[in-house]
Formats: structure tokens, C-alpha cells, sequence
């Protein structure tokens, strides 16, 4: 898409280009995250509220999850790791 450059003022304070606020989704009074990886590269994310961004982020299990028989195994696996399921 391109560079842009932005000027660091004496406390850090940097105003975000309007191309990269329009792609990042920020809107005023919005939050970003920057994101450093172990190489050293920083990505900058608007961070988003509430849980809408997530939606169809993970599949629908196929029946109705057991609580208490996941707590169960979790117990179990945490006790004994080698352990893959719980005896009837």
C-alpha cells in the first residue's frame, strides 16, 4: 500500500496518518496496540472493544458442550497427563 512518515514530537506523541487510520479501522478517541516481533518488527493494530470482531472466529462445536465433564478431563489431564480420557 505504501510508507507514510510521521514525526515524533519530545514526549513520543506521533499523529497517525489518515490512509493508515482508514486502514487499521481507528476511529477518534480509539485505541491501538503495537505489536513487536522477536525480530524486532512492530505492527500497529486498532485495538477493537467488545467481542463483535471475534465473531466467526471459531466454529460452532457439532452438539452441546458438557461443562462438568471438560472440567472432569481437565482435572484428570492436570493429575495424570498421560491420561487422554476419563473412565466411565
Amino acid at each position: 500500500m505504501g510508507r507514510f512518515d510521521a514525526k515524533a514530537s519530545l514526549k513520543g506523541q506521533v499523529t497517525i496518518p489518515a490512509e493508515v487510520r482508514q486502514v487499521i479501522g481507528l476511529e477518534a478517541g480509539g485505541f491501538i496496540q503495537f505489536v513487536v516481533s522477536d525480530k524486532g518488527s512492530v505492527s500497529v493494530v486498532a485495538k477493537k472493544s467488545g467481542l463483535n470482531h471475534l465473531k466467526g472466529l471459531f466454529r460452532k462445536p457439532e452438539a452441546p458442550i458438557d461443562i462438568d465433564a471438560a472440567i472432569d478431563e481437565t482435572v484428570a489431564r492436570r493429575v495424570d497427563p498421560a491420561r487422554l480420557e476419563l473412565d466411565p
